[in-house]
C-alpha cells in the first residue's frame, strides 16, 4: 500500500476477504528462537507457575468499588448515564434514593473507598441531558439540546458556554482543553479556554439515524474516527466513519469499535498511526480484528502495513459484539472487549488473537485506560461493580510459551519481564 492516494482504496484492500501477504518476520506463530537472556527469563517466568500443569490466564480482574455504595441506584448504572474520563474521575447523573423527580450528578473517584462521614461531590441538575467529567482539571461540562456549558466545580460557578446550531448527540474530552462535539450534522473541537468551537468535518450521510458512540483523534491530530451503532434485523451494526484532514477525504467502515494509536512496528525506525477496528457482523460465530498502518508513509518505514484475524465469538451471547478497543502500548497488545464482558487480547504488529476470557456474568459499557497502573484499564458494569482490568506481563510470557504466537510479541513481552517487579496475587471477581 502507499500513500497519499484515496482512503477508499487503501481501506477497502486492507478489509478485503482474500488472505493479506504478510511479511514472513510477522507471520511465525511456531517456537522462537530465543538468546541466552530469553531464555534466562522464560526459565524464571517458568518457575513462578511451575506448580501449574496449565498456565493461568494473562488477565487480572479486582473489583474496585460498587456504585450502590456510593448512593447510586442501581436503574440509572447505564449508558449513558455513567461516563469515564479518566481512571479517577467517573460522572453519574442519578436521581437520590427515594426521590425520583430530582436529578444530581455525583463525581466519584473509583479507587476511593466509600465514606460513610463524607459523601461524594454532588449538583443538582435541572433538564440535563449529559454531564462530562474533564479527565484531568476540575472542570465538568454539561449539556442539553443545543447548548453546552463548562463549570467550575471547585466554585461552582459557570466559566464557559456555546450554544451549537444543531442538537448535540455525543461529545468527548480529547485532552485537557479540548471537547469534541458531534451534533445531528457536523464534529466539531472546542478549546473552551479560547474562542468558539472550530469545525472539522461533516457526519457521512450513512450514520443519519444511528447512535454515536465514540470519537477519536490519533496523535498527529490528521485521523479521526466517528463510530456509531444502529439496529439491522434485530442485529446491532456498527459504522465507523474515518477522516484524514489531509485531503480532506472521508469513508465509512464496518466497525463496531475502533481505535487510532500511534505504535512504532518493529520493521520501522518512526512511530505510525494505526487504525485498530473490531466488528461482529450479525450472528455469525467470528468477528474481524483488522490493524491498518495509516499513511502518510514515513521516510525509512518500510511499506504500510496491514493485518486481520478472526474474533471468536462462538459461545457467547447472540447479541455480543466488540464495544472497546483499548492499545497497552508497552505490551503491544490490543485489548478488545464486548457488551457481555468477553476479552480478546491481539498482537497489534499481527492482528492475532492471542487471548480470550469471560471476564464476569455482567454487561459492560465503560471503559477507560488506568494511567496510574501499566498495562490496566477500568470498566464499569450494569451491576454497579467496577472492574479493575489489568494484564500481567509474567503471565503473559508463560500462557505464549504454550500457546505459540507471532515471533515478535514473544520478544517484546520477554524484554518487558526482566524490566518490571514480580506480580502480585490478583482478587477474583464475585
Amino acid at each position: 500500500m502507499f500513500f497519499p492516494g484515496p482512503i477508499h482504496q487503501i481501506i477497502l484492500f486492507c478489509f478485503a476477504p482474500e488472505e493479506l501477504c504478510v511479511p514472513e518476520e510477522y507471520s511465525g506463530r511456531g517456537s522462537c528462537q530465543l538468546n541466552a537472556s530469553q531464555e534466562k527469563a522464560v526459565l524464571e517466568v517458568d518457575s513462578e507457575y511451575q506448580a501449574m500443569s496449565e498456565p493461568v490466564s494473562p488477565v487480572r480482574v479486582e473489583v474496585l468499588t460498587q456504585l450502590q455504595a456510593h448512593g447510586i441506584v442501581s436503574e440509572y448504572i447505564t449508558y449513558p448515564r455513567v461516563t469515564f474520563s479518566s481512571a479517577s474521575r467517573l460522572c453519574v447523573r442519578h436521581s437520590p434514593p427515594g426521590d425520583s423527580s430530582r436529578q444530581s450528578l455525583t463525581l466519584l473517584d473509583p479507587r476511593a473507598s466509600p465514606k460513610e462521614d463524607q459523601a461524594p461531590p454532588n449538583w443538582t441538575l435541572h433538564h440535563v441531558q449529559g454531564a462530562l467529567a474533564n479527565p484531568s482539571c476540575p472542570l465538568l461540562a454539561v449539556r442539553a439540546g443545543q447548548l453546552a456549558q463548562v463549570y467550575d466545580v471547585d466554585q461552582r460557578s459557570l466559566r464557559y458556554q456555546w450554544e451549537f446550531a444543531h442538537p448535540i448527540e455525543y461529545w468527548v474530552w480529547l485532552n485537557a482543553d479540548i471537547l469534541a462535539v458531534v451534533t445531528e450534522e457536523d464534529v466539531f473541537h472546542w478549546t473552551v479556554k479560547r474562542s468558539g468551537p472550530s469545525w472539522q468535518f461533516s457526519r457521512h450521510e450513512r450514520l443519519c439515524g444511528m447512535e454515536v458512540v465514540g470519537y477519536q483523534r490519533d496523535a498527529s491530530h490528521m485521523w479521526m474516527a466517528l463510530s456509531a451503532l444502529g439496529l439491522e434485523q434485530s442485529q446491532v451494526v456498527g459504522l465507523t466513519q474515518l477522516y484524514w484532514r489531509g485531503g480532506p477525504l472521508s469513508q465509512v467502515i464496518e466497525a463496531q469499535a475502533v481505535s487510532l494509536p500511534q505504535h512504532r512496528f518493529s520493521r520501522n525506525p518512526k512511530p505510525s498511526t494505526s487504525l485498530l477496528a473490531a466488528v461482529r457482523r450479525g450472528k455469525e460465530q467470528a468477528g474481524q480484528f483488522h490493524v491498518v498502518e495509516l499513511g502518510p508513509h514515513q521516510p525509512g518505514n518500510a511499506a504500510l502495513l496491514s493485518a486481520r484475524d478472526t474474533l471468536p465469538f462462538k459461545g457467547t451471547q447472540l447479541g455480543d459484539f466488540p464495544s472497546a478497543v483499548q492499545f497497552l502500548p508497552h505490551l503491544g497488545v490490543v485489548v478488545i472487549l464486548t457488551k457481555h464482558a468477553f476479552l480478546f487480547l491481539a498482537d497489534v504488529e499481527t492482528a492475532q488473537t492471542i487471548h480470550r476470557i469471560h471476564l464476569v456474568l455482567d454487561i459492560l459499557f465503560a471503559t477507560v485506560l488506568d494511567d496510574e497502573r501499566p498495562h490496566s484499564l477500568l470498566g464499569v458494569c450494569r451491576s454497579g461493580k467496577v472492574l479493575s482490568i489489568s494484564i500481567c506481563p509474567y503471565a503473559l510470557c508463560q500462557y505464549i510459551s504454550h500457546h505459540p504466537t507471532s515471533l515478535c510479541l514473544s520478544q517484546r513481552v520477554l524484554q518487558l519481564v526482566g524490566q518490571i517487579p514480580a506480580p502480585q496475587k490478583a482478587i477474583s471477581v464475585e
